[in-house]
């Protein structure tokens, strides 16, 4: 019995110490696998969700959307819409409901004839080449394969604000008014919101705007000068870029330089190697009467250094510098005085002048009109002439002073004793335009912009 007792009492002992003397680091079976669960968990926590579209969808929705990425066969001659997504519905066996309501807005009825020819490509590719031709689109919504319009199959729309000032408000007149004409006044009136707001509807999605019976619309909030406009994503996305276009047009500007030249004497025209007389029966700018003074030829920069530089050592000759003016394409600035000395002097003739850019950004049309302000009866000479952006146009302004000779004599003997001649002076004008960008321009100034 005794020993039974010591033996009791030295196994629990044994046990201890065996277990002690096995490996800490070895961890049990069950441990083991605990721990492989826990790493695992956490390495799929922190892994990024895939968004799946099916996540949400029911098995009616699941069994459409499988069945658009099989292979069809279709042939259809003239047949009626509604027979050919019948057709469709049975063959694969879903669903197929056609809004009524999306063919209303884009005039179409079930009736409308489809012809269309496809062998072994996918269901949703029929249906793109299909529906894309007649303002139609597919969605899968409710559990069936809705047909309607593409503004409604893409989505709901949502409101955002465009502050559009700088495309509503007009260009005025740059520089000092003509006589008789009145000061522009920018008013309420002046905004033009109508022709923005007709280009937006008529470029994005132009069966969307509820005023053909769609849901999208366009509000104008005046004391911001902006637009509220409901649309689509896709249709903001494409107001966005119109908007985007429509400013690049107004980063197109002209600088134009100008200089008036009085006084010309008639061999001065042989030093610098131009002959006026010779240049005015070639140009195709001249002005209707062949008499007439020279309606505008194209110098070159050697021709217009020599020109200023004969001008200016020329003792008789007049050479005044009007302002510099930059102008928006198509503005009209009206140049009246000039600066010399700190003080502005009034120009002899005025002139006013608009220009506007080609199309290609090559040339520049100068509307011109000039006025001889010392004249007593009302002269004024209008020009249209196309000129190469960056090179100069050299204009006539014809002017007549009357000279009289004679021996005073009574009223009624003037036929006899008096005699009246007219001198022609000849005066010009240097005009210069060039073609800005306002993207060009920056461009040597990235720091500006920080």
């Amino acid at each position: 019995m005794r020993h039974y007792l010591l033996l009791a009492l030295l196994l629990p002992l044994l046990a201890a110490g065996y277990s002690l003397a096995a490996d800490p680091s070895e961890p049990s079976p069950a441990s083991a696998e605990n721990t492989q669960n826990k790493i695992q968990q956490a390495a799929f926590a922190t892994q990024p969700k895939k968004l799946d579209p099916s996540a949400n969808a029911t098995p009616s929705e699941l069994t459409i959307r499988k069945a658009l990425k099989k292979s069809v066969t279709l042939k259809a001659e003239k047949k009626p819409l509604a027979d050919v997504l019948r057709t469709l519905s049975r063959d694969f066996g879903i669903n197929v409901f056609l809004d009524t309501r999306g063919l209303n807005e884009v005039g179409l009825t079930p009736e409308t004839p489809i012809t269309i020819e496809v062998e072994g490509i996918q269901l949703k590719s029929v249906l793109n080449l299909m529906l894309l031709p007649l303002d139609l689109a597919y969605t899968v919504k409710d559990e069936v394969l809705v047909i309607t319009s593409d503004t409604r199959a893409q989505g709901k729309r949502t409101a955002r604000t465009y502050p559009v000032a700088d495309l509503v408000v007009p260009i005025p007149m740059a520089g000092p008014v003509p006589a008789g004409e009145k000061l522009p006044i920018l008013s309420a009136s002046a905004v033009n919101f109508d022709s923005l707001i007709e280009i937006i509807e008529s470029s994005v999605q132009p069966r969307s705007w509820e005023r053909i019976g769609g849901t999208g619309s366009i509000r104008t909030f005046d004391p911001t000068l902006s637009l509220v406009i409901r649309q689509s994503s896709e249709g903001h996305q494409a107001v966005e870029e119109l908007l985007t276009q429509l400013r690049r047009q107004q980063d197109f500007q002209v600088a134009v330089e100008t200089h008036f030249l009085e006084n010309i004497p008639e061999d001065f025209w042989e030093q610098i190697g131009l002959d006026l007389d010779l240049d005015k029966q070639k140009t195709a700018r001249q002005q209707p009467q062949n008499n007439g003074p020279l309606g505008g030829i194209i110098l070159t920069d050697k021709e217009v250094a020599l020109l200023l530089n004969e001008a200016q050592n020329n003792a008789r000759t007049n050479l005044i510098q009007a302002p510099r003016v930059t102008l928006f394409n198509a503005q009209t600035a009206g140049l009246t005085d000039y600066l010399a000395g700190g003080k502005q002097h009034p120009l002899k003739h005025s002139l006013y002048l608009q220009p506007v850019i080609s199309a290609d950004r090559r040339d520049v049309r100068l509307n011109l009109r000039v006025s001889d302000r010392e004249a007593s009866d009302a002269v004024t000479w209008s020009y249209v002439n196309l000129v190469p952006d960056g090179q100069t146009i050299l204009i006539e302004l014809a002017q007549q002073q009357p000279h009289q000779t004679g021996v005073p004599a009574a009223e009624q003997e003037s036929k006899v004793f008096k005699n009246k001649s007219v001198d022609q002076t000849r005066s010009f004008l240097l005009i210069r335009p060039q073609i800005l960008v306002a993207e060009e321009e920056e461009a040597p100034f990235p720091d500006a912009q920080k």
